[in-house]
């Protein structure tokens, strides 16, 4: 039986700045023929929502306007949502999370962007104030946090750009060159290009004509408007997904077959709505559903597809309640932007899906999967539309809310990416227990409960604030192959300090701890930790580690490191994995976690212990 060893190696530092990184439980994803894929070379086909950080979309839940005093109230919202979406205890099982860059955020004044009077807009598709030392700013302080915090929840990331197309775009227009400006700021982000294999780029939201500099219509006109941008995405490093959009409110990608998008890592977003691809409450034949879609989707052939827009409801009312992109009339429903069925559209809906297997999907609304205000105020996970459609006696199933919780929970066990399918050796900082802000959480229980400054290694803590290493690789971190554990101060620690241990997730669970008050140093044994009731930790798999401060002071910590003699530093150790009884070579290690491939006279670190070669 293969035995499960977990696996620590050394990460040079000019490396971290530009590779493809584990994010909590999310590998890298990539594209492999007309599909996406993990580093293992399993399918991927992901399925979860889409949301924009707007007050007035939000329904006013975390406050009333864009700016900087309500950021942090902002990025709490989402975690919650990400909380609950990804609560597969109760049936929630989201792994993608589509992400507006909202204008509000990026509009300054009047005029900021030099808007060409052909492709002027109203609302959404009014770029003239777009600003983008305002995206660049939001980008890091807001945009940048919503999607961490998403990924910290298993959720993979698509960022599309502030607001929508006007109705006819031009190449060489000044919307290209404000999704250029857009894309471009963004790919020069550190942590975008970080983890370019969890976050994908969406170019632009439902163009409708695509023309030629002259006005001209012409096939290349799509291949023209978004390869350049491809091309500075490219250019400024980033190595993730870029998905590309179709025209017809992104419904026709035809000449996409003609014109083909050159260069890696190519997926296409597409749009889909009852009525459209020939296919509604009226007429849904799966088969003929199937056909529509691969005509007007012919890349859907040789790229994976994400449908970036879907949702339904059943009709409730004979009244119209609006008039969809098609000026098709949209009669009222449950609270979607289409009409339609389950057990009508939503049949022929899913068996597109079904058929070509390469197609993720992201519903229109977080309020289209899940009750917000349900969850919210009670803390319930409850799938949209569910309550109103049963008070009213309708079939719950019959929306997306019911429907997506089933066909989400099903595709995961089919074709998800998971560190159970994918097991690499575990990248972690050159030293596991780093002090950059990069991996060490100041705010792991609670916000603003401390604050940390690595450059002067000072440590700010609130009465009962913990601060330290939250490991949310499954499993945790594994110190078993390590004799200790040192904590350094830079002076004495003050009195009411402690260092806890856990090997569980939850805090408030006994830690093994230990008292640093009035002490520099301080040497744990990693095989006798155990909590003050007497029960024993297991080092294999350590989830946090830190300090906490029973009243309001300032510690400076120096370095915390495992090591094995208990004064001197080891950063990586890696065992060879036994096969079945068949025992492998030994592995060498010198102290500072290099593997030694004929080690000469010294010490070594040999299947986690030390060794000394006379």
């Amino acid at each position: 039986m293969r035995k499960k060893l977990l696996t620590i190696m050394m990460c040079l530092a000019s490396l971290m700045a530009t590779a493809q990184v584990n994010f909590g439980k999310l590998v890298p994803l990539h594209v492999d023929g007309n599909q996406f894929k993990d580093p293992s070379g399993n399918t991927v086909v992901l399925h979860g929502v889409m949301d924009t950080p707007n007050p007035y979309f939000n329904s006013y839940r975390w406050g009333n306007n864009c700016s900087d005093g309500t950021v942090s109230s902002c990025i709490n919202y989402f975690d919650k949502l990400f909380t609950a979406i990804t609560d597969s205890t109760n049936g929630a099982y989201c792994n993608l999370f589509r992400l507006h860059l909202d204008p509000c955020w990026t509009n300054g004044n009047a005029n900021s962007w030099k808007v060409d009077s052909r492709e002027s807009g109203t609302g959404e598709a009014d770029f003239s104030k777009y600003t983008g030392t305002r995206l660049t700013k939001y980008l890091r302080t807001l945009y940048w946090r919503i999607a961490q915090a998403g990924m910290k929840h298993g959720l993979y990331i698509i960022m599309r750009p502030p607001g929508v197309c006007p109705g006819t775009i031009y190449v060489g227009g000044s919307y290209q060159k404000y999704l250029m400006d857009v894309w471009d700021r963004v790919t020069k982000n550190d942590s975008i290009l970080k983890y370019s294999g969890q976050i994908s780029i969406e170019l632009a939201n439902e163009p409708i004509g695509v023309r030629m500099a002259d006005g001209s219509e012409s096939d290349q006109a799509l291949h023209d408007f978004f390869q350049p941008i491809v091309d500075k995405i490219r250019e400024n490093g980033f190595k993730g997904i870029v998905l590309v959009p179709g025209t017809g409110y992104q419904s026709n990608y035809r000449p996409y077959a003609k014109y083909p998008i050159t260069g890696d890592q190519i997926g296409f977003a597409v749009h889909n709505y009852a009525g459209w691809y020939g296919t509604s409450d009226d007429s849904y034949d799966p088969q003929k559903s199937i056909a529509n879609f691969g005509n007007q989707v012919p890349v859907v052939y040789t790229n994976p597809i994400v449908i970036t827009e879907v949702d339904w409801s059943p009709q409730n009312t004979k009244a119209i309640d609006h008039y969809n992109e098609f000026n098709q009339p949209v009669y009222k429903n449950y609270g979607t932007w289409a009409t339609a069925s389950t057990s009508k559209w939503g049949k022929a809906y899913k068996a597109i899906l079904d058929h070509y297997g390469n197609i993720s999907m992201t519903l229109t609304g977080t309020g289209d999967f899940i009750d917000i205000d349900d969850y919210i105020n009670r803390r319930t996970v409850t799938p949209a539309f569910k309550k109103k459609m049963e008070a009213n006696g309708v079939d719950p199933y019959e929306a997306c809310g019911v429907a997506c919780f089933q066909w989400y929970a099903d595709y995961y066990t089919v074709n998800y990416s998971s560190p159970e399918r994918y097991q690499p050796l575990q990248v972690v900082p050159e030293r596991p227990f780093e002090l950059s802000n990069e991996w060490f959480n100041p705010t792991i229980l609670y916000e603003n409960t401390a604050t940390h400054a690595p450059t002067v290694h000072l440590l700010k803590m609130k009465k009962d604030g913990f601060a330290g290493w939250r490991f949310t690789e499954e499993g945790g971190i594994d110190l078993s192959g390590y004799n200790y554990l040192v904590v350094r101060m830079m002076r004495n620690a003050p009195t009411n300090v402690f260092f806890r241990i856990y090997d569980t997730a939850n805090y408030w669970a006994e830690p093994c701890e230990f008292n640093l008050s009035n002490i520099k140093e301080v040497v744990i044994d990693l095989h006798d930790l155990k909590t003050a009731s007497g029960e024993k930790l297991d080092p294999s798999h350590i989830r946090m580690a830190g300090f906490i401060s029973k009243v309001e002071q300032s510690i400076y910590v120096k370095e915390v490191f495992p090591s094995m003699d208990g004064e001197t530093e080891a950063t990586a150790i890696e065992a060879p994995v036994a096969d079945d009884g068949i025992k492998n070579k030994d592995v060498y290690f010198d102290l500072s976690g290099r593997k030694v491939a004929h080690p000469t006279k010294g010490i070594y670190i040999v299947n986690g212990k030390k060794v000394l070669i006379k």
